[in-house]
């Protein structure tokens, strides 16, 4: 209903006691205090099987962990019900989470994982200052996708517009969905240009971001055109690393570009920037 706060869940977890196992807590401790009305936060050492029982209350559970992978400041994904339901004394995952959140309830809600890039895990408090340097950031992302989320729910749904995502790196795809979603768009995803051309004649985006540098080094070009050539009409815009686009000789104009967004994603720009083009402000 338009004017009816849908309810979030940020949790975070880890072992505050082990350096950057921590940020999970340090992170959700930050959001806190931006005082969201829609937003709910807690914590813990590890998910528990209670927890299915907690998350069926929300709309929107964004789980926070740390992560050893070599990310260069956070990931983020979607989750779904693991296939099976599996747990040890020690610990849940989220996906076994959703999975006795449905099995018990019925229902479970859309959630993401975020995963913040931690070095040092030694018996001792405190974060090291370049895992803080990434949770100040991932923080600074969190806050501006609740407050978009905020936004839609006080929305209507007829503005809703269709955004396809053409990008080979999952990573991007999964962060550029997640703010597009809290912002209230629809996204289609493709993994590259040939699956992306399929999936652009099936669901007719109103806008598509092509990433420049796929299969071959300009394949978001060559995509580009095809696109046009088949007869879509509307706004296509290039993800790039910041000098690629010159480096290549790729002349926006030229293509018909309606823009090129350079890597990393300003989430700010991005959406100002396809909700002007696509008239929803």
């Amino acid at each position: 209903m338009k004017g009816e706060l849908q309810r979030v869940l940020l949790y975070g977890f880890g072992n505050p006691g082990r350096q950057d196992d921590g940020l999970g807590h340090l992170l959700v401790q930050k959001i806190a205090r931006a005082e969201l009305s829609y937003v709910q936060t807690d914590s813990n050492y590890q998910l528990n099987i209670e927890d299915a029982a907690e998350i069926v209350n929300f709309d929107l559970v964004i789980f926070v962990d740390t992560t050893v992978e070599e990310v260069d400041v956070f990931r983020v994904r979607k989750i779904t019900p693991s296939a099976q339901i599996t747990f040890t004394s020690h610990q849940v995952k989220p996906a076994s989470v959703l999975a006795l959140c449905e099995d018990m309830y019925g229902r479970f809600p859309e959630t993401w994982l975020v995963g913040i890039r931690g070095y040092e895990f030694d018996y001792q408090e405190g974060v090291t200052e370049k895992a803080v340097e990434n949770c100040n950031r991932v923080y600074d992302f969190i806050l501006f996708l609740l407050r978009l989320y905020g936004e839609k729910i006080m929305a209507t749904k007829s503005s809703e517009k269709t955004i396809l995502i053409i990008d080979d790196d999952a990573d991007i795809r999964a962060s550029m969905r997640i703010v597009l979603e809290a912002a209230g768009f629809s996204v289609g995803e493709a993994s590259d240009g040939e699956e992306g051309l399929k999936i652009a004649e099936k669901v007719k985006p109103d806008a598509i971001i092509i990433d420049l540098m796929m299969e071959t080094i300009d394949a978001g070009s060559k995509v580009s055109t095809q696109l046009k050539d088949s007869g879509f009409d509307g706004p296509i815009y290039l993800l790039s690393a910041a000098g690629d686009a010159v480096r290549y000789n790729i002349d926006s104009q030229e293509l018909g570009l309606a823009g090129i967004f350079q890597k990393p994603i300003n989430h700010e720009v991005l959406i100002t920037t396809l909700k002007t083009k696509l008239k929803m402000q």
